[in-house]
């Protein structure tokens, strides 16, 4: 059965709608009930009368329970004030199409019909916002983990791990790889905040995402630059950033 919707939009239904027929006798009579997707899923059938039981017989336990009440479209004064009410609550419109007023099971079949393709259009929105969430907490759980790791590492452990992940940032800004990069250099910030802040990590990273000449030359005098620091080595750091600073000075002749 199609629907159509007035008011809303099938991209992004809002799990209650006022779902209206106009009579076959008089385009002008306006009969509705009222849709709701239940928030949490639960087996109607241990709930419901038994009129309702054609509604929602078919949906176990495990289906995203959706039903219609009244189980018939009852009459309204007429579109606008069906209008009204969706305005005033915020529901989605839905147009299921003509139907004759003296044909209550036809009527009742058309709303059942209705009700699982609602329930199927909500169902497709729930699961992708409930995967994003997944998603967001699977992550989440893997920063958390490598932020124990980083806070235990050694000095020498972070730069070694920082090289690494600089290796496969490059690696993914030359391969054009927006995810893996992405998620590289969300690695590099959260290490970068168990190391000192004159590493300038950010000046290192800007190095690795550029695509000029001097880049990757820049990019390895910072990393560098890193390890001498950690090291103490304070004359080789002072030719380290003379290169950098003659690089720098090369790179803003072009």
């Amino acid at each position: 059965m199609d629907i159509t919707f007035d008011r809303g939009s099938s991209d992004r239904p809002k799990g209650h709608a006022l779902l209206y027929f106009r009579s076959t006798s008089d385009p002008d009579q306006i009969w509705v009930t009222y849709l709701v997707i239940l928030p949490i899923t639960v087996d109607v059938s241990k709930y419901v009368p038994p009129f309702l039981m054609n509604q929602v017989g078919e949906m176990g336990p495990k289906d995203l329970s959706a039903l219609a009440f009244p189980p018939a479209p009852e009459r309204i004064e007429g579109y606008g004030a069906l209008d009204e009410m969706a305005e005033l609550r915020d529901d989605d419109i839905i147009s299921a199409g003509q139907f004759n007023p003296n044909d209550v099971p036809a009527a009742m079949m058309s709303i059942n019909e209705a009700v699982q393709r609602y329930a199927e259009m909500y169902s497709q929105v729930a699961g992708g916002v409930t995967q994003a969430e997944d998603e967001k907490e699977e992550e989440s759980g893997e920063f958390g983990v490598n932020e124990v790791l980083y806070s235990l590492m050694n000095e020498s452990d972070r730069l070694s791990e920082l090289t690494k992940l600089v290796g496969g940032l490059r690696f993914a800004v030359e391969g054009s790889d927006g995810t893996m990069a992405r998620e590289t250099e969300e690695s590099i910030a959260l290490l970068s905040k168990h190391l000192p802040e004159n590493h300038n990590i950010q000046q290192l990273l800007d190095a690795v995402k550029a695509s000029d000449s001097h880049s990757a030359e820049l990019a390895d005098l910072y990393l560098q630059r890193c390890y001498h620091l950690v090291q103490e080595e304070y004359a080789k750091l002072g030719q380290i950033e003379t290169k950098i600073r003659d690089v720098e000075a090369s790179r803003a002749s072009e």
